[in-house]
């Protein structure tokens, strides 16, 4: 049942990682608690992909989309020329949007977390009519324009109930894009699951969309070490959560569940324990996986070189590798 985003606003809760580090086995296990529900699909898409909503309202690396702050409106030429400009690349970015979320976004022939698209979770009717009540809005008020399309959104969902206190999402590039996320919703809230960034990459070789070598996964998680780094110095510090995937499946399980307990501000919940304890095992986490698949020198030498170069930058992340 849906119910309006005036009086039914779950708190978002975005889940991210450097992706392939337990983001979706998260969201289900929160799923299995009554005040939480997880989105279907777990990932929409339309957020932190490219040519998604914030490209529309806050422009992408190659759009150069940007507002008008730092210009006076006394130099009225390059202000108006500006501004005109603002608006044609967003009206562009918009039409992409669309099409996206028909054509690409809207059906998706894949399991979970990648299908089955926005269709399992909302009718088409509901969202076409979000989609033009956020069209009108966008060039009075974009980051309004969003934050309503969001709010609706997720009201919107099959599943929505008026008992939930957060609305989950797994994409794992939400912690890259959370200065966006944050400006749409500023109570919005955020899990950062990390795992061996060795094991990650093992993972990632089994897949036909991600890195074809070792050494090309190597460059591949440090890019997105560093963007998940710099997105998270947007958040406040009582709005993120991190929890390593080993910790929370066999290294100290009981701890770093009652971590997420606290941090949600949650009672435990018998589903949801049930769900830990047999669902989230150690051999979730494949540790070390790596060592059979991957151990090479070349890879071992690309890691710490990868290391090296994000303590030189002050990005930590957490793990010391044997």
């Amino acid at each position: 049942m849906a119910h309006s985003p005036r009086t039914h606003k779950p708190t978002p809760l975005f889940i991210g990682g450097t992706g392939r580090s337990g983001t979706t086995i998260l969201g289900d296990l929160l799923n299995e608690h009554s005040q939480i529900r997880t989105s279907n699909p777990t990932e929409i898409k339309f957020l932190a992909n490219r040519g998604g909503l914030l490209d529309v309202i806050y422009g992408s690396p190659s759009s150069r989309l940007s507002d008008l702050e730092g210009i006076s409106i006394l130099h009225y030429r390059t202000y108006r020329n500006r501004k005109k400009r603002t608006t044609q690349l967003r009206e562009e970015r918009l039409q992409e949007f669309k099409e996206k979320i028909w054509q690409k976004w809207w059906e998706i022939d894949g399991k979970p977390p990648h299908g089955p698209g926005l269709h399992a979770g909302i009718s088409k009717d509901v969202l076409e009519k979000i989609l033009t009540r956020f069209e009108k809005l966008l060039t009075r008020n974009p980051t309004r324009a969003g934050s309503r399309f969001m709010d609706e959104f997720i009201s919107s969902q099959f599943d929505s109930t008026t008992n939930e206190k957060y609305w989950t999402e797994t994409t794992p590039m939400n912690i890259s894009y959370a200065r966006h996320l944050l400006a749409l919703n500023p109570h919005a809230r955020f899990i950062v699951m990390r795992r061996d960034p060795r094991d990650v990459i093992a993972s990632l070789l089994t897949k036909d969309w991600g890195p074809s070598t070792p050494v090309e996964g190597v460059e591949w998680i440090e890019n997105r070490l560093r963007a998940g780094h710099l997105g998270q110095s947007y958040i406040p510090k009582g709005q993120l959560l991190t929890i390593d995937l080993e910790d929370l499946v066999s290294n100290t399980p009981e701890q770093s569940y009652k971590r997420i307990l606290d941090f949600l501000e949650i009672e435990d919940e018998p589903l949801m324990r049930a769900f830990h304890q047999e669902k989230m095992n150690g051999d979730l986490a494949s540790t070390g996986r790596w060592k059979t698949q991957i151990n090479s020198p070349e890879f071992v030498e690309a890691i710490e070189g990868m290391l090296k170069r994000l303590k030189a930058d002050s990005i930590e992340y957490g793990y010391v590798l044997d």
